[in-house]
């Protein structure tokens, strides 16, 4: 079975878009393929803040992806960027009920298709539930502290693997040593993957 980590934040447009395309992998490989979400903030700050020019810009930028049209994606400039842990910490529970993926995406389409708050509990905990995520399971394990040493340790993770920027990657046959893993890092389409995906 191949195995794909993927390091990526809410914020970013470019790690929505690989989410896009691995759910398209997903759906291509099946059982095959097996995708592990990974967490890391881009802006780890507690409250609301106001996007920076260069978000802006990036913002803008990816707009002319490919994929924005092939997928008919409106993307919104967000009025504020805030913390995504909770986010993070929910996607990584989803993780061993095999819906990372497909939370993923639905946080990620709240956040610039909808512009909602997705740092807000009651907003994750409703899409949780509507991609089929018992929301008190989720609620307990959120308030005992241990998906916080999971997100935070996938942090640390990151830096060790020397990742300069989201998304990021590690590609390999599961089961095997870590380091046998391919890193890629920036996003990459589907056919850029395709070649890279051991055979």
């Amino acid at each position: 079975m191949i195995q794909i980590q993927v390091w990526a934040d809410f914020e970013c447009p470019y790690s929505y878009f690989q989410t896009i395309v691995l759910e398209k992998l997903q759906a291509r490989y099946q059982e095959r393929l097996e995708i592990v979400w990974r967490a890391f903030e881009l802006t780890p700050v507690e409250g609301n803040i106001l996007p920076t020019q260069s978000y802006i810009d990036n913002l803008e930028a990816s707009k002319s992806e490919p994929i924005v049209v092939q997928e008919n994606l409106e993307l919104l400039t967000p009025k504020t960027l805030s913390y995504t842990w909770l986010a993070q910490e929910s996607v990584y529970f989803a993780n061993s009920q095999g819906l990372s993926l497909k939370l993923a995406r639905a946080l990620f389409d709240a956040f610039f298709l909808r512009g909602l708050d997705i740092s807000n509990e009651e907003v994750v905990m409703q899409i949780a539930s509507q991609i089929g995520i018992d929301a008190q399971r989720l609620k307990n394990a959120l308030e005992n502290g241990e998906l916080t040493k999971h997100v935070m340790a996938d942090e640390q993770e990151f830096k060790t693997y020397g990742f300069q920027g989201l998304p990021a990657m590690l590609i390999g046959e599961k089961n095997f040593s870590p380091r046998s893993f391919m890193p890629i890092t920036g996003y990459k389409t589907v056919e850029e993957l395709l070649k890279i995906l051991p055979r």
